[in-house]
């Protein structure tokens, strides 16, 4: 992304190539948190036994702790396209690039919806700083739920006989 933002900066015509390069990651992300679900999580149940601020965490935020490697990566292509795009709408917008600034500053309020999915730590400290309940509520869950799935995934050890 940010070559592609780099080229868009050089030349105004490949500002087109950089809006298909974020369109094409935005819809791959999003069909990859659509592809994890949105069911209930079970509470109390073996391997996990999980509570109930912890199930609703999981369950609000299932891509993150699905596949956490590639809800990390998906945050840093996300901050590079947000950066990135605060940068570009000006400059195209002075280069009288108008309906590609204007396609790249409307993205920002996707890159931050997708943001809130895949990174919802910082979503949760905002809200907690700002006295909200429910987020405190799941930022507590966080570290315990984190403990009990390292656990659950644990190979079993198998026992020694004396």
């Amino acid at each position: 992304m940010l070559v592609l933002a780099g080229w868009s900066f050089l030349n105004v015509s490949a500002s087109w190539l950089y809006v298909a390069g974020f369109v094409l990651f935005e819809f791959w992300l999003l069909r990859a948190m659509r592809a994890v679900g949105k069911g209930p999580v079970a509470t109390g149940e073996a391997p996990y036994h999980f509570t109930a601020d912890e199930a609703d965490l999981i369950q609000r935020y299932r891509f993150y702790f699905t596949y956490p490697a590639r809800a990390h990566a998906a945050s840093s292509v996300l901050a590079a396209v947000g950066l990135t795009a605060l940068v570009l709408a000006p400059w195209l917008t002075w280069k009288q690039a108008f309906l590609q600034a204007i396609v790249i500053g409307v993205n920002l309020f996707a890159v931050a919806r997708l943001t809130r999915a895949v990174a919802p730590l910082m979503v949760l400290r905002i809200g907690a700083a700002h006295a909200d309940r429910d987020a405190l509520r799941l930022l507590e869950a966080h570290d315990p739920a984190w403990s009990k799935i390292r656990a659950g995934n644990e190979p079993e050890k198998p026992r020694e006989e004396p």
